[in-house]
């Protein structure tokens, strides 16, 4: 799947950093939830606007995918006295196969200037299942304490580099896009009994962003993840120790398509279930 952060637009995308939700639920585990893809750094999009990717994935297990995702401004409501913006996503090789997803999100998000890594805090209303006649079945959102301010996740984001403006050809025509490079590399030591393990991660993503593509601002995007593991006795410095790789992943994103006028036929049905439930019993 595809969704992303940025740092200018160094990226959430569906397949590339991957916002796969994952619940108890298997249906939930199949959806790909495009909330991360967004540019939150302006406001590029309007109601019914829409953005359509190819997403091609190979991996070091020579296991190679492609599939499509779209991403759909469906709608706004105002949910607890706050203006938001509903989400629609789907993920698959077409829009008939497809697995949806619906999210609300706050529009406080486009004040946040580390929203593209934490965009998740703004999730006002998700989707966890569908009931018999197909319409959502939507949960509340909330923050365990809203007392506390938002964690700083600027270490996380890596290190960005603004590479100049390329042309790049698309189904809509050239556009001249900006490239920005991204390279993060995470590690997570575990203790054992007389030594440590210490799994990396390293990605490195190119993007390719223009304000013309609605919604998400992106072009393309070309993306490595290495994964690696590394092994030290006790007491050692982990530098001397080798970084060995282990699997491995390329993730390309190209723009294959956007416009206007997208409904929402999950919304709807979700409307017309809370109306439902509003109406008073008739005796």
């Amino acid at each position: 799947m595809f969704v992303r952060p940025t740092a200018p637009r160094a990226g959430l995308l569906l397949l590339a950093f991957s916002l796969l939700l994952s619940a108890a639920s298997p249906a939930l585990a199949a959806r790909v939830n495009g909330i991360g893809l967004i540019d939150y750094s302006k406001k590029t999009f309007k109601v019914g606007d829409w953005v359509r990717y190819k997403i091609e994935v190979s991996n070091s297990n020579g296991l190679e995918r492609e599939n499509f995702q779209e991403v759909r401004i469906a709608g706004e409501e105002t949910f607890r006295g706050e203006p938001c913006f509903w989400v629609e996503t789907w993920f698959g090789p077409d829009s008939i196969r497809a697995a949806y997803d619906l999210t609300l999100m706050s529009y406080a998000a486009f004040k946040d200037p580390q929203a593209n890594v934490r965009f998740s805090v703004y999730t006002r209303l998700m989707m966890l299942d569908q009931d018999d006649q197909g319409r959502p079945e939507m949960t509340e959102v909330r923050r365990a304490d809203r007392s506390t301010a938002l964690p700083d996740l600027a270490p996380y984001q890596g290190k960005v580099d603004t590479l100049g403006v390329e042309r790049v050809d698309t189904p809509k025509g050239a556009l001249d896009a900006t490239l920005v490079r991204l390279e993060r590399k995470l590690r997570n030591p575990r203790d054992m009994a007389d030594s440590t393990i210490n799994k990396i991660t390293h990605l490195v993503r190119k993007s390719w962003v223009s304000k013309k593509v609605p919604i998400t601002s992106l072009v393309g995007e070309d993306e490595t993840e290495d994964w690696l593991i590394q092994a030290y006795k006790l007491g050692e410095v982990s530098t001397n120790a080798p970084e060995v790789p282990f699997s491995s992943e390329n993730r390309k994103v190209s723009v294959v398509d956007w416009g206007t006028g997208a409904k929402s036929s999950l919304l709807a049905g979700w409307r017309a279930k809370k109306a439902e439930t509003a109406m008073p019993l008739k005796e």
